[in-house]
């Protein structure tokens, strides 16, 4: 079903999530915190450690322009800028087009953005790893099985003209990161732009399955397909000398079978982050060696395996029919998200060899990736500054 979004339209949408699961473990595991950079020194913003992007994370059909090009991007609540691999706009429209890059010369609704000419922006990562380009104008469209299903006009995105590191199959990211105007370019993020449209509000569901859809709503669709669950957790402000590009909450304890590891704000601190464009979830150093020793003691049974890059606590489980896989619990702030047990462990190869999908942080920040969040409601509430979990239908 087409829907039409200009002005102050209250017409609200759904996009399905695609699970890209590829190759996950083979590559590089992680992408360190990173800085994100313009033509000046205010502009700046960071991302906290992520795996390599495309692989592991979920994708989100997208289109640009008119007429339309059409490209899966990976969904990050951890950064504001949505940016797709891209021509520069002063190319000529060639008869033949490059998959897996945007032509803004192709596109009649291409456009300055507000903020021509000083315009460029660098996303880097510790590892070298970037996306750099300028703010383009266009419309953008959130599709399922080419059938359009919200359409914003004169949407504020990134032409990345450069990128470099594996980003996989994913041709761009879906910003869905915090934003505001306390430091340039905060108000391009998705979520600043259709502020008047779905009021800050979205939720998503992850898929488990390998090929399967999970979904994305905005505003009051996402009230009504991620109902109420009867309990929320508060976002968290930010710290004053960082940009709000992350969605903070209070992450209390976590329980592993029937072991309890509290988290003290000393510990991790400003608090946690949800972020659904890193996979595997991060957590200090002394909380990850507490819950993975309980861990250990729960799967002694069961043969040890080499560890698998970033994941070292891994076990050889085939000609096991039904292994037993401790149970887990997150303990936030007023809500308790009980683990599915396909977020407990990581299937590195198949069912052979199976890891405990968590590691540690050494900087002491908590970030709970995609892989624990999968199969989950997930609404965030920025007006009401909420976040609401339960489960999904993904």
């Amino acid at each position: 079903m087409e829907k039409n979004m200009s002005g102050s339209s209250a017409l609200m949408a759904i996009g399905h999530i695609f699970l890209f699961y590829i190759l996950f473990l083979s590559q590089s595991h992680e992408k360190r915190r990173g800085v994100g950079k313009g033509n000046r020194k205010d502009a700046r913003g960071t991302h906290p450690p992520n795996n390599a992007l495309g692989a592991g994370n979920f994708l989100v059909q997208v289109g640009f322009g008119t007429p339309v090009q059409t490209f899966h991007l990976t969904l990050d609540t951890g950064s504001f800028a949505t940016w797709v691999r891209c021509q520069p706009p002063t190319s000529r429209c060639p008869q033949r087009q490059t998959p897996l890059m945007f032509y803004p010369s192709c596109s009649s609704t291409s456009s300055d953005a507000p903020c021509w000419p000083s315009c460029k922006y660098e996303q880097w990562y510790k590892d070298h790893s970037k996306a750099a380009g300028n703010f383009l104008v266009d419309t953008l469209r959130i599709e399922d099985d080419d059938k359009v299903e919200y359409e914003i006009p004169e949407f504020v995105f990134l032409c990345a003209l450069e990128d470099n590191g594996d980003f996989g199959k994913a041709s761009g990211i879906l910003g869905l990161g915090l934003g505001n105007s306390s430091y340039k370019f905060g108000t391009y993020s998705l979520v600043s732009q259709t502020a008047t449209m779905f009021d800050k509000v979205f939720c998503h569901c992850l898929p488990m399955l390998e090929n399967s859809k999970g979904y994305v709503y905005f505003g009051e669709k996402a009230r009504e397909n991620c109902p109420f669950s009867g309990s929320y957790t508060p976002l968290l402000r930010k710290p004053s000398d960082e940009p709000t590009s992350f969605y903070y909450v209070n992450l209390i304890a976590i329980t592993i079978n029937q072991k309890r590891v509290p988290i003290s704000s000393a510990v991790s601190s400003p608090g946690t982050i949800l972020d659904s464009g890193t996979v595997i979830t991060r957590l200090p150093s002394s909380v990850y060696s507490a819950l993975r020793s309980e861990f250990q003691g729960w799967m002694t049974n069961y043969p040890r395996a080499p560890p698998d890059e970033l994941l070292d606590t891994c076990y050889h489980l085939e000609g096991y029919a039904n292994p037993e896989i401790p149970k887990m619990v997150l303990h936030f702030e007023n809500l308790d998200v009980n683990l599915d047990q396909t977020a407990v462990t990581w299937n590195a190869n198949g069912k052979s060899k199976v890891c405990w999908a968590f590691a540690a942080n050494e900087d002491g920040l908590t970030i709970i990736g995609n892989h624990q969040q999968q199969k989950l409601n997930i609404l965030y509430n920025i007006p009401d500054q909420r976040v609401e979990i339960g489960p999904g239908k993904c």
